[in-house]
């Protein structure tokens, strides 16, 4: 096919309605439902040998042949469909799905059409072929002899439709140091969380791994933390570090040489954990300059 003309929506323009379908392709780019809860297929109420669908809309790329573009479909209220007398002995599966029907490229029907295919009974059986222009809306597992459709005898075969449209360049949210969750798809959680590192030394040093994190120190003697040189650990600047008391012994907090600490302790370059429980936080104000602030003496 060569370049389209008129385009779509020329003033006074004439030409066939798959130009529209194709415009809408740049929008709908793929076979799929459009919102999570469209064209659902539930078991009826109360059970038997039928299925509900839900209202809804879909997108359907035309695959009688190349370039059909896609049709959108749109159901507005709750369609009842018929599943076919069970095998006696065997069971199958069936096929629900929705068809477009455009008898301009077969056949001699123009519409849309809710349809189940039943599939053929075997001891293992298999779910019949999609036919062409339609979405797969579920399987249904009919076993033999049965007499009604329940929810577990359904499995959801919807997938969502794509864009051609530029949407953004996240591709995915990674959780960082105090964050919890994140993801690539759909909708993307994250969640505050702080991590301990538990040390039960007389002697600690602040690691890389720190960053976010509360340290707890607990020992009866007294504690010596030491806050590295960045070029033995490189904490960012901006890094925030707590700690806690939970001994009794006394903790003091100290910079390894070429480290400056400023804090508002007695001692204000070496403070100290005012008590058993209290807590402080250690920033990274500029690299090697911290400052220390919280329940200090």
């Amino acid at each position: 096919m060569t370049l389209q003309t008129p385009p779509s929506w020329l003033q006074a323009g004439s030409y066939p309605a798959q130009y529209d379908r194709l415009t809408a392709q740049a929008l709908w780019a793929t076979t799929g439902i459009i919102g999570s809860s469209s064209l659902a297929v539930t078991q009826n109420t109360p059970p038997g040998m039928s299925v509900r669908v839900a209202s809804g809309w879909a997108a359907i790329v035309g695959t009688t042949t190349s370039n059909m573009g896609v049709y959108t479909i749109f159901n507005d209220a709750i369609d009842t469909l018929t599943i076919t007398t069970a095998d006696p002995t065997n069971p199958r599966i069936d096929l629900v799905c929705a068809t477009v029907r455009d008898a301009f490229y077969s056949g001699a029907n123009n519409d849309v059409i809710f349809q189940v295919i039943a599939g053929t009974p075997a001891g293992s059986p298999v779910a019949p072929a999609l036919p062409a222009n339609s979405i797969s809306l579920a399987t249904v597992a009919v076993g033999a002899a049965v007499t009604q459709i329940n929810t577990a005898n359904i499995t959801d075969t919807r997938v969502d439709t794509t864009t051609n449209l530029a949407v953004g360049d996240i591709t995915s949210v990674t959780a960082g140091a105090g964050l919890t969750g994140g993801g690539s798809s759909g909708a993307v959680t994250l969640a505050a969380s702080v991590a301990t590192n538990a040390q039960t030394g007389t002697t600690y040093t602040l690691a890389l791994a720190d960053n976010g994190k509360l340290v707890t120190l607990s020992n009866a003697s007294a504690i010596a933390v030491t806050i590295p040189l960045n070029s033995s650990i490189a904490l960012p600047v901006g890094a925030v570090i707590m700690m806690s008391s939970f001994g009794a012994g006394a903790v003091t907090i100290s910079g390894a040489g070429g480290v400056t600490v400023r804090s508002n302790g007695a001692t204000p370059a070496s403070p100290v954990i005012r008590t058993q429980y209290s807590s402080v936080g250690a920033i990274q104000t500029s690299a090697n300059n911290w400052l220390v602030v919280g329940d200090l003496i």
